[in-house]
């Protein structure tokens, strides 16, 4: 199945997510502002001792649906614990945060399959708010913990010329690559002195996947991930030490 890409989505300044439209809701729906999900996970974060150095944020064109994008504490000496935070005001998603890495030296994001999902914007959402955040952080946190280790486990499995083609191909049948993007991804992984070959390990065919969703807005990058992970654990289950 085709991975959805939100083409009506832009990346934006904070400033811009925080005064997004204020809207009206009902006796049985009440929409969290992108502002109010986004100061109570911060204080919960924060209360966790970890610390936010850097923000970014997708907005959709109506400024309805939001995708931020903050990098956390290190988690070794090349790459940091990141979240990424979903929030709606036009009843198309429920409140969500998923774990995440970012490795230093390529700049490159890599996220878990699933959201932690807070509730659907029902009538007392508002007041749990802090709670919902607070306990989400609380799973979270262990989350960020076993994706980077399962990040660093990429770098036991070795990929040959071979299957690093089967690899390319599952990832572009499933929407994770864009044909378009093939030539892009031949130069960073197949030819000769590319930035990501040298590695013949599943870490390095990994890698340049995710230099490539780079390019794309932050809703599109996640659910890339979600197929890029999908392929990455059944090439681990049917690992077989390949020569």
């Amino acid at each position: 199945m085709t991975l959805l890409a939100h083409c009506d989505t832009k990346r934006v300044e904070e400033s811009v997510v925080l005064n997004a439209p204020v809207i009206d809701g009902t006796n049985t729906w009440n929409p969290v502002h992108h502002s109010e999900l986004i100061i109570a996970l911060e204080k919960s974060i924060h209360n966790a001792g970890m610390t936010i150095s850097k923000r970014d944020y997708s907005l959709s064109a109506n400024s309805m649906r939001m995708f931020g994008l903050w990098t956390l504490d290190k988690a070794d000496s090349s790459m940091a614990y990141s979240i990424g935070i979903r929030n709606s005001m036009d009843k198309s998603m429920a409140i969500g945060i998923t774990a995440g890495t970012k490795v230093f030296v390529c700049d490159n994001l890599a996220f878990s399959g699933d959201f932690i999902q807070f509730r659907k914007h029902t009538k007392n959402v508002l007041e749990e708010l802090d709670m919902l955040c607070t306990n989400a952080v609380h799973q979270m946190t262990h989350n960020l913990k076993e994706f980077a280790d399962w990040h660093r486990k990429l770098r036991t499995y070795l990929v040959i010329r071979e299957r690093a083609e089967l690899l390319t191909f599952q990832a572009m049948n499933m929407g994770v690559i864009n044909p378009s993007q093939f030539r892009k991804f031949y130069a960073l992984y197949f030819d000769e002195n590319s930035p990501y070959g040298d590695r013949k390990d599943l870490y390095g065919w990994h890698e340049a996947v995710t230099h490539l969703l780079r390019e794309k807005n932050l809703f599109s990058n996640h659910a890339r991930n979600r197929g890029l992970n999908r392929i990455c654990n059944s090439y681990m289950l049917s690992y077989r030490g390949f020569v």
